[in-house]
């Protein structure tokens, strides 16, 4: 995490020592992103323009066999254009599991559930929850 949160320059190159060539996500990182090596790239690359500042805490892990599951926090502030929403400025947070799948220290398998609903709460695209 420490190395997406430190790349300020949208060269992604080094995601090829971490990700294999026959990487699968099973969900895209972002829509209209490929889901494969390539696509994770240009997902990283759309949150960090949208929040360049930002970071990710690993609140848990846990590894059985070549499965890694991990409860990530994410937290930034929009200052670009995220989802077609220009900036707001706001600060965000969401919440996330992933899940990947590694082989000889590289993921190849990539699966995640995150509160997008919640980020759009938070820029005030959508309401908040009834009640």
């Amino acid at each position: 995490m420490e190395a997406i949160d430190e790349n300020r320059t949208g060269d992604w190159a080094f995601l090829d020592h971490y990700i294999t060539d026959d990487f699968v996500a099973h969900n895209a990182l972002h829509p209209g992103v490929s889901m494969d090596r390539e696509g994770i790239k240009q997902g990283a690359e759309l949150f960090r323009f949208a929040a360049p500042e930002s970071r990710h805490d690993i609140k848990m892990q846990v590894a059985e066999g070549d499965v890694v599951v991990s409860h990530i926090v994410g937290r930034g502030v929009h200052t670009g254009e995220l989802l077609g929403i220009p900036p707001t400025n706001k600060e965000i947070e969401t919440e996330g599991i992933v899940i990947h799948r590694v082989r000889d220290g590289q993921i190849v398998e990539y699966g995640a559930v995150t509160d997008v609903a919640g980020v759009l709460r938070q820029l005030g695209v959508l309401p908040g929850p009834p009640g």
